[in-house]
Formats: structure tokens, sequence, C-alpha cells
């Protein structure tokens, strides 16, 4: 294909689909170093990617906003929005979603993308002019990678993907003080993100006061969100030596995350941030497979050990309260070097 000048990449959710999709942009900007590469990601998750220096320009759109504002004035406004972002060579939706697919066509028509056989949403593929087959159950960060790497025409191995370098960015002139005061230096540190976006993918609290209790030599430190996932993070400092951090930005989620000695986290954003950062880390679970991150020697899956359709989940399986704390902590040990 004619050199790419510029490319705009459509990944607008979740928080963990688009960490994963971000470890291609260090490869494309080796086989391509004078490229311009847009993204385009729901304005909520915009921040995820701020101070990345191989993203030229973020186009933040509020399409969530459709589900209650379907005006025309609204409509309009996000057409305008991308629209601005200016001409691209190529754009590659790596979503597969009719929302992603068309928010691809405004932009233009050179639109590459998965085939009616990958697409989580086969309608998606009509709109693709280059239309590339990704098995789903590919381990996530290599099955968004390699669709921008076959669409942009370079190979890409699972090993490139396992010497990356870290890829997430947070913005360095700011004041971190209020963060590291809950970092100790005389112990390692272990944060531990309750959350997640789905029931069926949260480990019981009762089971992470009882992890906890097992590894009280560690400095452990609560992440949490809004609403129940706060309460539930409250509820376990409140039973245990824990210590819950204020609510943070993604800025800030960014950097608290690159001091921790180990992550312990459902299958959500922030444990995959981590893996993001090369930073150590165990992600849990149950309803969803393993296949949802990629292994590495620092970066392990714990899974209730039920057999998980690898394509398709189910939102209402709450096997990962199966998984004992005990076989938690025993891979915590060993990752932190203490067995």
């Amino acid at each position: 294909m004619k050199h790419p000048q510029k490319i705009a990449i459509v990944r607008l959710t979740a928080m963990g689909d688009i960490v994963h999709s971000a470890v291609a942009l260090q490869f494309i900007k080796r086989v391509y170093p004078e490229a311009k590469i847009s993204w385009i990601v729901e304005e909520k998750f915009a921040s995820i990617l701020e101070n990345s220096p191989e993203i030229e320009q973020i186009v933040p759109v509020n399409l969530h906003s459709l589900k209650k504002n379907k005006s025309l004035k609204n409509i309009k406004s996000i057409y305008s929005r991308l629209k601005s972002s200016g001409e691209f060579d190529l754009i590659i939706d790596v979503q597969g979603l009719i929302k992603s697919a068309v928010t691809a066509r405004v932009l233009g028509k050179d639109i590459a993308g998965l085939d009616f056989d990958s697409a989580r949403e086969p309608i998606a593929s009509f709109f693709y002019k280059k239309k590339y087959n990704i098995d789903c159950k590919e381990v996530a960060p290599f099955r968004f990678a390699s669709l921008i790497a076959r669409a942009l025409k370079f190979n890409l191995s699972k090993d490139d993907l396992l010497e990356k370098r870290a890829y997430l960015f947070w913005d360095k002139s700011k004041d971190y003080k209020k963060i590291d005061k809950y970092f100790s230096v005389s112990k390692k540190n272990i944060i531990i993100t309750t959350g997640a976006s789905n029931f069926s993918k949260l480990y019981p609290k009762e089971k992470f006061v009882e992890l906890i209790s097992h590894l009280r030599m560690y400095n452990i430190l609560l992440i949490a969100g809004d609403g129940q996932e706060r309460l539930d993070a409250q509820f376990i400092e409140s039973k245990s030596i824990a210590k819950l951090f204020p609510k943070l930005t993604l800025n800030e989620l960014k950097y608290t995350i690159s001091k921790a000695d180990l992550l312990i986290g459902n299958d959500t954003g922030p444990s995959h941030i981590a893996w993001a950062l090369n930073r150590p880390s165990i992600v849990l679970f149950g309803s969803t497979p393993s296949s949802m991150m990629m292994q590495t020697p620092k970066n392990i899956a714990i899974t209730s050990g039920k057999r998980i359709n690898k394509c398709r989940f189910d939102k209402n399986d709450k096997s990962i309260s199966k998984i004992s704390p005990q076989t938690i902590v025993k891979e915590a040990k060993r990752l932190l070097g203490d067995e």
C-alpha cells in the first residue's frame, strides 16, 4: 500500500480494550516513523491515551450521550467533531461494532476492519473496504494489534508484544504527593483493584478481605471508582489493613499503577494497565476467558477452572468466586520473590 501519512484508529471503548489496542502504536511508528496517528475514543476514556508520544491527535466523542439525547443538534455536534479531525489515508476500526463502523465511515471511505465472521457485530463489516479475519479466541492484545498490523501491511508477532516497552504515559507536570504518601518505602506495595464492568467479573469482597489477611506483610492499597464499586472497596478497607486511595483520575491511575510492586484485580481496565506498564499482575477470571489478557512471566491469570466459551461470555456466571484466596497468595508471593 502507499506509505500512510495519516492514520485514524477507531477504538471507542472499553478501558481495557483501549489499553490493549494501544500496544500497536509503538510498532506502527517503528515501521512508519513519519505517520500521523489520530485516535477516536469515547470522551470518558480519552485521558487514558493522553501524553502518548505516538498519537498526533486524540478525538474524543460522546456517543454514549446518544442513549439519552438523540436530538439532531447532538448528532450534528458529534458529526462535526469527527469531520473536523481531518482527512485520513486509512481508517482502522478495531472495535467491530456498528457504532464504531459508522464512526469510521464518517471519517472516510478507506476503512479496514474485521470481516463478517470476526466482528463482534457482523453487520459492521459491511462498512469496511478491507476486511480481515482475526480469531476471537486469540489473546486480546495480539488480536487487536494484529488487525492494525495487517491493515498497515507489516508483520507483528506475539514475541514483539512480549518485548514491548511500557506505553501508557501520565502528565509529569502534575504533583502526585497525595498519591505518593500511600506507598511504603519499607514494604512491597500491592495494589488491589476491586471493580469490574459487570458483576460476573467481581471477586467477592469477603474473599478479598480473606486474601489481604494472608498478605499482612505487605502494604496493601485499594483503588476503586464510584457507586457500588467504591462501597465494596470501603467494606474491604473497614475489614482489613488495606488503605483505599481517593478517587483517581485516569491520569493519576496510570501513575499510581506504575508504582506498584504487584497489582491484583479482576478482568478490568486497571488490571490491564499493569500489563501495559510492564508491572507484575495477577488477573482473576471467572465468566471471561484468560485470553482477555496476554500472560507473561510476571503477568499471570488465575481462573475459576470452569470451561469458558472464548467468544461468547455468560454475564450470569459467578464462577470467579471459586478461586481460593490461598491460590492468589501463593502466586503473589512467587511474583514478589517471597516464596
